[in-house]
C-alpha cells in the first residue's frame, strides 16, 4: 500500500471527513444529502471528547476513518459504542478497514477510564463488513429485524455485535 498513515481526526479535518462519508455511503446509515459540515464536525468533537476517531491518509488524501464513542453515564463509561467505519471507494480492497480496526482497538485499550467493550451494529446484507467484525472477534448479540429500510422498499435487519476486550 503506497504511502499511508493513521492519524487522530481534528476538526480542521472536517471537509475531507465529509467528502469521505459522501462518497462511502454503501453501509452507510444516512444519505449524501443528510450530511453536512456541522454534522462532519459534530462526528469528529464527539469523538474526541469521549472516544477515538482516526483517519487513515493516503499522501494528502482521507482514504478512511472509523470512530467510536464512549458511552455518556457513568456507568457505561467502559463502553465504546456507535462505532463507524468508512473507507472511500478509490482505495477499498487494500486492507484500509482492517488496519483502522486495528488502530481503533489498541487506541481503546489506552482510554482512561478503561474500555472493556466495543459496540458497533450493522446492516445483515453487508457480509464482508460482518466477516471482517468476527475476524477480531466481536459476536452477533441480536436483531433488529426490519430497521434499515433501503431503496425501493426493502428492509433488512441491523445486527448488534459486540467486542469484549
Amino acid at each position: 500500500m503506497p504511502d499511508v498513515s493513521i492519524r487522530p481526526l481534528s476538526n480542521s479535518d472536517a471537509p475531507q471527513l465529509l467528502q469521505l462519508m459522501r462518497r462511502a455511503t454503501g453501509g452507510l446509515g444516512l444519505l449524501p444529502e443528510e450530511m453536512d459540515l456541522p454534522w462532519a464536525e459534530e462526528i469528529i468533537s464527539h469523538a474526541v471528547h469521549g472516544g477515538v476517531v482516526l483517519g487513515s491518509w493516503e499522501n494528502d488524501r482521507l482514504a478512511g476513518m472509523i470512530k467510536a464513542v464512549r458511552m455518556p453515564s457513568v456507568q457505561f463509561q467502559h463502553v465504546l459504542w456507535e462505532l463507524t467505519v468508512a473507507v472511500d471507494p478509490d482505495f477499498q480492497g487494500r486492507g484500509l478497514a482492517r488496519r483502522l480496526f486495528e488502530a481503533l482497538l489498541a487506541a481503546a485499550r489506552e482510554l482512561t477510564p478503561k474500555i472493556e467493550r466495543v459496540e458497533l451494529v450493522v446492516r445483515e446484507g453487508l457480509t464482508h463488513a460482518i466477516k471482517l467484525y468476527e475476524s477480531f472477534g466481536f459476536q452477533l448479540e441480536g436483531r433488529f429485524e426490519r430497521r434499515f429500510r433501503l431503496p425501493h422498499g426493502r428492509y433488512e435487519a441491523d445486527l448488534p455485535m459486540a467486542l469484549l476486550l
